[in-house]
Protein backbone atom coordinates (compact mmCIF):
# COMPACT_ATOMS: atom_id res chain seq x y z
CA UNK A 1 0.00 0.00 0.00
CA UNK A 2 1.26 3.47 -0.85
CA UNK A 3 1.51 5.83 2.11
CA UNK A 4 0.77 9.56 1.93
CA UNK A 5 4.42 10.58 1.52
CA UNK A 6 4.88 8.14 -1.38
CA UNK A 7 1.60 9.34 -2.89
CA UNK A 8 2.76 12.97 -2.87
CA UNK A 9 6.18 12.05 -4.32
CA UNK A 10 4.54 10.04 -7.12
CA UNK A 11 2.15 12.87 -7.96
CA UNK A 12 5.03 15.38 -8.08
CA UNK A 13 7.05 13.14 -10.42
CA UNK A 14 4.07 12.46 -12.67
CA UNK A 15 3.32 16.19 -12.88
CA UNK A 16 6.97 16.87 -13.76
CA UNK A 17 6.78 14.21 -16.48
CA UNK A 18 3.70 15.94 -17.90
CA UNK A 19 5.84 19.02 -18.64
CA UNK A 20 7.99 17.03 -21.08
CA UNK A 21 10.90 16.78 -18.66
CA UNK A 22 11.44 13.12 -19.59
CA UNK A 23 10.78 13.33 -23.34
CA UNK A 24 13.68 11.00 -24.25
CA UNK A 25 12.77 8.26 -21.76
CA UNK A 26 10.29 5.40 -22.24
CA UNK A 27 6.99 6.49 -20.71
CA UNK A 28 6.48 3.16 -18.92
CA UNK A 29 9.84 3.59 -17.19
CA UNK A 30 8.94 7.13 -16.12
CA UNK A 31 5.54 6.10 -14.74
CA UNK A 32 6.96 2.96 -13.09
CA UNK A 33 9.71 4.92 -11.35
CA UNK A 34 7.25 7.63 -10.32
CA UNK A 35 5.10 5.12 -8.45
CA UNK A 36 8.06 3.27 -6.91
CA UNK A 37 8.37 0.29 -9.26
CA UNK A 38 11.94 -0.89 -9.87
CA UNK A 39 12.51 -1.40 -13.60
CA UNK A 40 16.05 -2.79 -13.81
CA UNK A 41 16.39 -6.49 -14.50
CA UNK A 42 12.69 -7.16 -15.11
CA UNK A 43 10.72 -8.19 -18.16
CA UNK A 44 8.40 -5.50 -19.53
CA UNK A 45 5.25 -7.46 -18.60
CA UNK A 46 6.46 -7.65 -14.97
CA UNK A 47 7.05 -3.89 -14.93
CA UNK A 48 3.63 -3.29 -16.50
CA UNK A 49 1.84 -5.50 -13.95
CA UNK A 50 3.61 -3.92 -10.97
CA UNK A 51 3.01 -0.42 -12.37
CA UNK A 52 -0.72 -1.05 -12.83
CA UNK A 53 -0.96 -2.35 -9.25
CA UNK A 54 0.97 0.65 -7.89
CA UNK A 55 -1.23 3.09 -9.85
CA UNK A 56 -4.34 1.38 -8.47
CA UNK A 57 -2.95 1.79 -4.93
CA UNK A 58 -2.22 5.45 -5.68
CA UNK A 59 -5.76 6.11 -6.90
CA UNK A 60 -7.82 3.83 -4.67
CA UNK A 61 -7.12 4.69 -1.07
CA UNK A 62 -8.15 1.80 1.21
CA UNK A 63 -11.03 2.39 3.61
CA UNK A 64 -11.87 1.07 7.06
CA UNK A 65 -14.38 1.27 9.87
CA UNK A 66 -13.45 2.15 13.44
CA UNK A 67 -15.53 0.32 16.02
CA UNK A 68 -15.58 -0.22 19.76
CA UNK A 69 -13.59 -3.15 21.06
CA UNK A 70 -14.70 -5.88 23.38
CA UNK A 71 -11.85 -5.15 25.80
CA UNK A 72 -12.45 -4.32 29.41
CA UNK A 73 -11.37 -0.75 28.65
CA UNK A 74 -14.37 1.32 27.60
CA UNK A 75 -12.38 3.85 25.59
CA UNK A 76 -10.80 1.46 23.09
CA UNK A 77 -11.55 1.37 19.37
CA UNK A 78 -10.23 -0.87 16.59
CA UNK A 79 -9.58 -0.50 12.87
CA UNK A 80 -11.29 -3.34 11.00
CA UNK A 81 -8.64 -3.29 8.27
CA UNK A 82 -5.39 -3.64 10.24
CA UNK A 83 -7.00 -4.80 13.53
CA UNK A 84 -4.98 -2.28 15.57
CA UNK A 85 -6.55 -1.08 18.83
CA UNK A 86 -6.35 2.57 19.91
CA UNK A 87 -7.56 4.72 22.76
CA UNK A 88 -10.71 6.53 21.69
CA UNK A 89 -9.69 9.94 20.29
CA UNK A 90 -11.32 13.25 21.27
CA UNK A 91 -12.27 13.79 17.63
CA UNK A 92 -13.12 10.89 15.31
CA UNK A 93 -10.25 9.60 13.19
CA UNK A 94 -10.27 10.63 9.52
CA UNK A 95 -7.58 8.04 8.78
CA UNK A 96 -6.35 5.02 10.71
CA UNK A 97 -3.18 6.10 12.56
CA UNK A 98 -1.61 2.70 11.87
CA UNK A 99 -2.44 1.67 8.28
CA UNK A 100 -3.54 5.02 6.82
CA UNK A 101 -6.89 3.74 5.54
CA UNK A 102 -9.61 6.38 5.26
CA UNK A 103 -12.26 5.96 7.96
CA UNK A 104 -15.67 5.72 6.30
CA UNK A 105 -17.74 5.03 9.40
CA UNK A 106 -17.65 4.20 13.08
Amino acid sequence: MINEEERRRAVAELREASTGAYCHVDSLDVIANSVGVEVAGKFSHEVENETYAALADLIDRPTCHISETDHEFEDSVRCDRCRTTFNRPWEPFKYCPNCGAEVVGE
